[in-house]
């Protein structure tokens, strides 16, 4: 029997065996139309194109600041960030296209947010000069994480209640050697980003990305409470198969997303056809490693459905 998008994505979540293997096809958007209706256009023009098993979305908009600040440009600034209302600003854009997008879609079909983590957040608002700031004044930059975990978890909240959303995928960016050694990831990064993730965790679908092309914590990440992983197994490893015998979740991946941006659509069906193997059908969303880049050809983002399918 066919099962609804839905159903069928909950169903390798909760370990059991579905209608086929589900998978999943996202590209950042915020480069192509910052305005919330194109923003919306372009996510449901992408859906409908690709037919993924969930829509993931998204936005790539700048983490709000006080007035008068574009970056975190001195470590002073961590301190002056402030609870603000996630419904006006970036995160208020957000929430209203999440709603009209949800409503288009209909119950049967999975919409997840993606949703940065504090760590995530202040690299964008910092760069690398937040490694100088830990250094320089740490306390004021956990202060600024813990500010950031308390408004992403309000806004969370919002898009269960308020858009009808299905859940998350967290963005765990600089979770790898080239940012931080792994006693300094514990110290600095892991207390926000699990508040986060802890608060949230009980929405249907919670996938955890971990983000890094090499030596990324997979080992320190996997266990934070979530339903399923994902991450860069071509690049980094572990393996889908190594990565079976390392935890009972869900996995996410499959597919080189780098490799995807030349390669033949048979050889993005050939990467598919060993992660299933390897996964044996069961406990995989098949996905690339992370977003696909906008230069990827269609026929090979479309290579995903005819892999699970056996239908072009």
């Amino acid at each position: 029997m066919i099962m609804t998008k839905l159903k069928r994505v909950l169903a390798v979540l909760d370990g059991g065996v579905a209608d086929r293997v589900p998978f999943s096809a996202y590209m950042h958007s915020t480069v192509h139309d910052k305005t919330s209706a194109g923003f919306i256009k372009f996510t449901l023009d992408f859906y409908r194109k690709y037919d993924p098993d969930y829509i993931k979305v998204m936005f790539d908009e700048h983490y709000d600041l006080p007035v008068t600040y574009d970056f975190v440009r001195s470590r002073e600034v961590w301190r002056l960030l402030e609870e603000f209302d996630e419904h006006i600003g970036a995160f208020g854009r957000q929430l209203q296209a999440l709603k009209q997008i949800k409503d288009t879609v209909g119950p049967d079909v999975p919409v997840i947010q993606t949703m940065f983590l504090p760590f995530h957040f202040a690299i964008r608002l910092a760069y690398k000069r937040i490694l100088e700031d830990i250094k320089q004044d740490p306390q004021s930059v956990l202060y600024g994480l813990d500010t950031i975990a308390e408004n992403t978890i309000r806004f969370g909240r919002a898009c269960l209640a308020e858009a009808g959303i299905d859940g998350f995928f967290f963005g765990a960016y600089g979770c790898e050697r080239s940012w931080l050694n792994e006693q300094h990831y514990k110290q600095f990064v892991m207390p926000s980003d699990t508040k986060v993730v802890d608060a949230l965790s009980a929405a249907p679908v919670t996938i955890l990305h971990i983000h890094g092309e090499s030596s990324s914590y997979f080992t320190l990440l996997k266990d934070y409470p979530c339903r399923a992983l994902s991450w860069e197994d071509r690049l980094a490893g572990p393996s889908v198969a190594q990565a079976l015998t390392l935890t009972d979740k869900c996995l996410v991946g499959g597919i080189d997303h780098h490799m995807a941006r030349s390669c033949s659509p048979a050889e993005i069906i050939k990467q598919a056809q060993e992660a299933i193997a390897a996964a044996g059908g069961r406990r995989l969303i098949l996905a690339p490693g992370c977003t696909f880049l906008p230069d990827t050809p269609p026929e090979n983002i479309l290579a995903l459905k005819q892999a699970v399918t056996g239908r072009e």
